[in-house]
């Protein structure tokens, strides 16, 4: 779990610093929602932490994805290839925290978790092909390859976090 907490965190840090030092910046709401990302992975998954409750991390998550994928659609015409897939990434995340939150709980609340597992896989798989797709497909620039793949992972190790907890 502890490999899981580091690589969660590292992935999440990596992609904010990528996102700030790229020659293509992310946009702000990327960068916030990044932010937000980090604090929520190591609010919820590191054991001394814990300071705010789970589901105000997923709705904070969920306001910045639907932020960015609104800014993303305005602002499509100027960067086809957007920050859309981030969006889903922080959805993502969003509800990692909260099945992190409910595996946490009761054995009632587990039971209702393990019934979301198969959505929310299918949607890391779509989220992965999506990523994997849009990286080999049209590259973008290699700084900003690295950070949607940084993020990518530490999408998935938070989910590997939830599946484990």
């Amino acid at each position: 779990m502890t490999v899981l907490i580091v690589v969660t965190l590292a992935g999440s840090l990596v992609a904010l610093v990528l996102g700030v030092a790229g020659r293509r910046r992310a946009g702000w709401s990327v960068l916030v929602g990044e932010t937000v990302m980090l604090a929520a992975m190591a609010d919820v998954h590191v054991p001394t932490l814990g300071f705010v409750p789970a589901p105000f991390w997923a709705v904070l998550l969920g306001g910045c994805a639907l932020v960015t994928a609104l800014l993303d659609r305005l602002r499509r015409p100027h960067r086809p290839q957007g920050d859309h897939l981030h969006a889903l990434g922080m959805l993502l995340g969003a509800a990692f925290v909260l099945l992190g939150a409910v595996h946490a709980g009761d054995s009632a609340g587990h039971r209702h978790g393990t019934v979301l597992l198969l959505p929310i896989a299918v949607a890391v798989a779509v989220h992965v092909g999506a990523v994997a797709w849009g990286v080999a497909r049209r590259p973008p620039a290699r700084v900003e390859s690295a950070r949607r793949i940084a993020s990518l992972v530490g999408v998935l190790a938070m989910g590997a976090m939830t599946a484990v907890h």
